[in-house]
């Protein structure tokens, strides 16, 4: 499914991922959590920027509001009550769980570059930490996109009105 966000998101989610290396500390690439971490400053702040633009996407499509948030810790989804979005800018990316991640929360792969974006699919966290899915050299789940629910079954499913 293709989504796309406007100039004013945009400048909206830059302004965000700005505020949020400010309030957290975390103005590099190189702390604990991140594994992509030789980034420099521009790169950082361009990802953190199309993560939140990505969530827009997804909150978009679902119809939910959506304002980009700082928030420092795991302690609520990125869209809706439960809803996490994982984005990479790779087409054939595959969707990351970590241990952080909270298993009564639903991942949502987005890929692309905003701000033209592609909702990739969605699984329950806690069927995304599987052996199956587990990477063998991180302590990570990596599923497929062929592992994916579409997005188009999600509002059919029960996950949609369990706190969305």
């Amino acid at each position: 499914m293709k989504i796309s966000v406007n100039h004013e998101q945009e400048i909206r989610c830059l302004l965000a991922s700005l505020k949020f290396m400010e309030l957290t500390g975390k103005t590099q690439a190189d702390h604990q959590s991140r594994y992509d971490t030789k980034l420099n400053y521009f790169e950082y702040v361009s990802q953190v920027s199309e993560s939140f633009a990505a969530e827009w996407a997804v909150a978009d499509y679902l119809g939910l509001p959506y304002e980009p948030k700082q928030s420092i810790a795991k302690e609520s989804a990125d869209v809706g009550h439960n809803i996490e979005i994982k984005w990479t800018k790779y087409d054939e990316g595959q969707l990351i769980i970590y241990e952080t991640d909270r298993n009564t929360d639903i991942a949502v792969l987005v890929t692309g570059r905003s701000p033209s974006f592609r909702i990739a699919g969605w699984i329950p966290v806690a069927n995304a930490k599987k052996d199956r899915y587990r990477h063998r050299s991180q302590p990570t789940w990596w599923v497929t996109q062929g592992n994916l629910q579409p997005i188009e079954n999600f509002n059919r499913s029960i996950h949609a009105n369990s706190g969305v």
